[in-house]
């Protein structure tokens, strides 16, 4: 009586299989002979789509899961790259920051050697550039601040990363800025890395260029110029531009920022060095 109960039960599940087998072919066969345009076609199909949306929706969840662990893995991959990146350049920070302090440490023994003074400190003033003078002629810039605020002429103007130009005038609330560019600018620089020295002329080009250059100068691709204190005006140290050699070995310079594109300026408040007197007292005799 058993087998015959467990017979039974398979008997009637390939019944139920064969009977949703020939509704499925009956289906398909009443699609194929009606036509399309049929409303019960359409019923038909409306009601096969709300049977089947259920279980697309269930299936289509894992593929969704699998393309958002996918887009993780990318999103973790490219953290991981980042990460590396960060730590590569970190280690290059604290490298230079140690050679920094190392060369802080020997200017310091040098300079207790040598009796020398302290280079004064200096603090910088933001301003806003308000007018753009710029013709074939003259390159000068209109900043929002003067007297007020601490300008005047004869100070150095930085950029965002260095020097752009000098203060020539300044008014109770403004002041007028001569660019490097300018052909009565005259900034003496120095090569960082080789000791060698120039003046940065202006020519009323976009970029101007070194003059006063010692025969065997030896400048290379990438050296940083900066400024060398001569005259007293400008304070030494700021950088300027940078050196560019060609393939034919033409010598050119690139300064740190588009003087073009300048929207914010700094003035650097550094007390001009005085000039000695123009006479010397003769030093008194011993016989007196």
């Amino acid at each position: 009586m058993a087998k015959s109960g467990i017979g039974g039960r398979e008997n009637r599940l390939i019944s139920g299989v064969g009977i949703a087998v020939l509704c499925l072919v009956a289906t398909t066969l009443i699609l194929a002979v009606v036509p399309q345009n049929d409303p019960r076609v359409s019923a038909v199909r409306q009601v096969f789509f709300d049977a089947v949306t259920p279980a697309l929706e269930l299936f289509g969840k894992p593929a969704d899961a699998l393309a958002n662990v996918g887009d993780y893995l990318d999103d973790l991959n490219t953290v991981r790259n980042r990460n590396r990146e960060l730590e590569r350049q970190n280690i290059e920070l604290r490298l230079r920051v140690e050679e920094l302090t190392r060369a802080e440490l020997l200017m310091n023994q040098y300079r207790n050697l040598l009796n020398l003074p302290e280079e004064p400190g200096f603090e910088m003033v933001n301003a806003r550039v308000i007018a753009d003078l710029n013709s074939p002629f003259v390159h000068t810039l209109v900043a929002k601040g003067g007297r007020d605020r601490g300008i005047t002429a004869g100070q150095a103007v930085m950029g965002l990363n260095g020097l752009v130009g000098r203060v020539i005038s300044s008014g109770r609330n403004s002041s007028r800025i001569l660019l490097l560019t300018d052909f009565n600018s005259h900034i003496p620089v120095v090569a960082l890395s080789s000791d060698v020295q120039a003046i940065l002329s202006g020519t009323n080009r976009p970029q101007p260029e070194l003059q006063f250059l010692p025969r065997q100068a030896e400048l290379k691709d990438g050296d940083l110029l900066v400024t060398s204190g001569r005259g007293g005006q400008i304070p030494v140290g700021l950088p300027v531009a940078l050196v560019r050699r060609d393939d034919q070995g033409e010598l050119t310079v690139r300064l740190l920022d588009d003087l073009q594109s300048l929207n914010f300026i700094r003035v650097v408040m550094a007390q001009p060095t005085e000039d000695p007197p123009s006479e010397i007292q003769p030093a008194p005799s011993l016989a007196q």
